[in-house]
């Protein structure tokens, strides 16, 4: 990705679409500010596996959901995050763009799998999507009990056990560092989007301290607002 560092993180412009990926700084009134020729719109995430249409009326911070998607210039879909995995799709044909908030339940429900249906019911073919995947936490911050491992392992249908083992390390017999990002783009994959077409921030927000981190810091750790937009 050809990404400018800015003040409120890491931006992408093309002559079709806007991405900022955002981090501490990036919070919804600056950032409306930063950009007043765009309607930012944010959906009240609850880890969960629902997909929906945003409008450019559609109200901000209201509807219930994790992921969104829209046709309209203009309108920017806003995620929020502190660890869970930013994702932004575009189709250059048919103009469609989603933005989606991927928490590990989010990836285990395989919300963006389900996405990409979605987008597809809009005649936009997973080849032809271009995906963008923003800071979120790495594999050796990500600290987990194998139940919670094998919730996400299982959303990539059955695998042998070397197979299973590819995307995980062993701490204990209880514990595990989990690879997501790996996850995630084995969930592109099995969707039919290219890995040309896939692009990829490598920065983990529980040690970069630009970035707000639930695991890091807990109940003190606030929120960075990323999103996509439409401008031609």
């Amino acid at each position: 990705m050809n990404l400018t560092e800015t003040a409120w993180g890491y931006e992408l412009k093309t002559e079709e679409i806007t991405i900022l990926f955002g981090a501490m700084k990036a919070q919804t009134a600056d950032l409306r500010k930063a950009f007043p020729d765009l309607k930012l719109t944010r959906l009240k995430q609850i880890h969960s596996d629902a997909i929906l249409e945003t409008h450019p009326l559609s109200p901000d911070y209201e509807i219930l959901g994790d992921a969104h998607w829209t046709k309209a210039k203009n309108l920017a879909l806003g995620v929020i995050t502190a660890d869970c995995v930013p994702v932004f799709l575009f189709d250059s044909k048919t103009k469609i763009i989603a933005g989606i908030h991927a928490g590990w339940r989010g990836v285990a429900s395989k919300i963006i799998p389900k996405t990409i249906e979605k987008l597809s019911a809009q005649s936009s073919a997973p080849q032809d999507l271009q995906v963008f995947i923003g800071p979120h936490i790495q594999k050796n911050s990500f600290e987990i009990g194998i139940d919670v491992r094998d919730q996400i392992l299982s959303s990539l249908g059955p695998l042998s056990p070397d197979e299973r083992h590819e995307y995980f390390d062993d701490i204990s017999k209880d514990k595990v560092l989990l690879d997501l990002h790996k996850v995630v783009l084995t969930q592109l994959n099995q969707s039919g989007v290219s890995p040309e077409n896939t692009h990829s921030l490598y920065i983990d927000t529980v040690k970069d301290s630009r970035f707000h981190s639930y695991r890091r810091d807990k109940e003190k750790a606030g929120r960075q607002v990323s999103f996509i937009c439409r401008t031609s």
